[in-house]
C-alpha cells in the first residue's frame, strides 16, 4: 500500500548557508522524510542590524501569506513560537531545542524578555511539542506546564558512515605541536571556551608542545576579543589557533586531526559536536551537565564544565591512558550506533500524521 503524502507549512524563519546544528537536524530528517512536502517560509539572515529588525518585523505577514490551508504548520525553533497566535495557526507544532531561553531568561533586555513571554505562550498552545532530548522534554513539562503527552522527543541521529576516522593532521589545520586539543562551537559564554583555554593553560609545562585548535564562528558579541585577549594573559596565544567556520564535510577530518577534543557546555539541547568527535575516534571531554550525559553515553570522560583543573586532568588522562581511550572508543561505538537519522525522520512523521488526525 502507497504511502500517503502531505504538505507541511515548515517554518524556518532566518536561516544561513551554513550548516549549523540547528540546520544540519533539520536537513537531516527531511531529507530521509520523502512522504512530506515542505513549503519552507524563511529568509536569509542579515548581519546589517537594522536589516535582521526589518525581516523579523515582516515575517509574521510573510507567513501569513504563505501559509496552504490543509497543510501541518511546523515551527521549527522555540524563538518563533509567538507564531502560534496568528490565524490559521491551530493545531500547530513547535520544536523546542532547549530550555536556556527560559532559564536565562531574567538575563536579556527587556524587549528580548517580552519576546520570550510570547514564546512561552505560544509553546503552551501548540497541539505538539518536539524536542531533542529526555531531559529536555522533562524541563519543557516541568517549566511550561506543557502536559507530557503533548511532547514527543526525537533525538538527533548520526551519520556512522560518513563520521568515522580520517587520517591524522593536524598540520593541516594548522597546528604546529603537539598533542592538539580541538574545541568546536559558538563563543557564547555556555560554551566555556574560556575554561579550555584555561585546561590548556596549566597543562603548557608538561606538553610545552600543546596547541589549542578552536573551530565555529564566534555568534556572540564580543566573544572572539574576549577569547583572544584571554589568550594573550595566560601567555598561551601562540598555541591557539581561531579556524572560524568549518564546513560540514570537513569535520571528519578536523576531529581525526586532533588528540583530544574537549567540549564542556554548561547548557544545551543536545550537543552534536562530542557525538561526531566520538564516532571519528578522538578522545572526548564532555560536560556532565544533562543533557551530554544522554548524548555521550559511557563513551567519553565526564567533567565539571565550570572546572578547568577537572578539564586539565581529563585531557592529561586520555592522553596519557592507552587503556582508557581503548576503553572509551568502544563504549562510543556501541552507544552511537542507538542514533540514527532514518529514526528521526520516522518519529517526526509519526508526530505530523498525529496532528492531521
Amino acid at each position: 500500500m502507497p504511502v500517503q503524502e502531505f504538505s507541511v507549512d515548515y517554518i524556518v524563519g532566518p536561516t544561513t548557508l551554513g550548516v549549523y546544528g540547528i540546520k544540519r537536524y533539520q536537513d537531516e530528517i527531511h531529507g530521509r522524510m520523502p512522504s512530506a512536502r515542505l513549503n519552507r517560509i524563511e529568509y536569509i539572515a542579515s548581519k546589517n542590524r537594522l536589516a535582521a529588525i526589518a525581516k523579523k518585523l515582516f515575517f509574521p505577514l510573510s507567513v501569513l501569506f504563505s501559509l496552504k490551508k490543509g497543510n501541518v504548520k511546523h515551527i521549527t525553533t522555540q524563538y518563533l513560537a509567538y507564531l502560534c497566535f496568528l490565524p490559521g495557526m491551530g493545531n500547530s507544532i513547535v520544536t523546542v531545542y532547549d530550555t536556556v531561553f527560559i532559564e536565562r531568561k531574567n538575563d536579556f533586555p527587556f524587549f528580548t524578555r517580552i519576546l520570550i513571554s510570547a514564546d512561552i505562550a505560544g509553546i503552551r498552545r501548540a497541539g505538539a511539542v518536539i524536542t531533542i532530548s529526555d531531559y529536555s522534554a522533562a524541563q519543557i513539562e516541568k517549566l511550561l506546564g506543557v502536559p507530557k503527552e503533548k511532547i514527543f522527543v526525537v533525538k538527533p541521529g548520526m551519520d556512522l558512515k560518513f563520521f568515522t576516522r580520517r587520517a591524522h593532521e593536524p598540520e593541516k589545520w594548522g597546528a604546529k605541536g603537539k598533542p592538539v586539543i580541538l574545541s568546536l562551537g559558538s563563543e557564547d559564554p555556555r560554551q566555556n571556551v574560556d575554561k579550555v583555554m584555561k585546561a590548556v593553560a596549566l597543562l603548557k609545562n608538561e606538553y610545552p608542545s600543546i596547541r589549542m585548535l578552536k573551530a565555529g564562528n564566534p555568534q556572540w558579541k564580543g566573544g572572539r576579543e574576549s577569547l583572544v585577549s584571554l589568550s594573550e594573559k595566560l601567555g598561551i596565544s601562540e598555541r591557539v589557533l581561531f579556524l572560524g567556520y568549518v564546513p560540514e564535510e570537513k569535520l571528519p577530518s578536523l576531529y581525526s586531526s586532533a588528540d583530544v577534543f574537549v567540549y564542556p557546555c554548561s547548557s544545551t539541547g543536545w550537543g552534536l559536536p562530542p557525538a561526531e568527535a566520538m564516532a571519528c575516534g578522538t578522545p572526548t571531554v564532555a560536560s556532565r551537565v544533562p543533557p551530554l550525559p544522554e548524548v555521550v553515553g559511557d563513551g567519553a570522560f565526564l567533567v565539571n564544565p565550570e572546572s578547568e583543573e577537572e578539564i586539565a586532568a581529563a585531557i592529561r588522562r586520555l592522553l596519557e591512558e592507552s587503556k582508557l581511550r581503548a576503553k572509551l572508543a568502544k563504549n562510543a561505538k556501541a552507544h552511537l550506533s542507538k542514533f540514527s537519522w532514518g529514526k528521526a525522520a520516522k518519529e517526526t512523521e509519526n508526530v505530523y500524521r498525529k496532528v492531521l488526525e
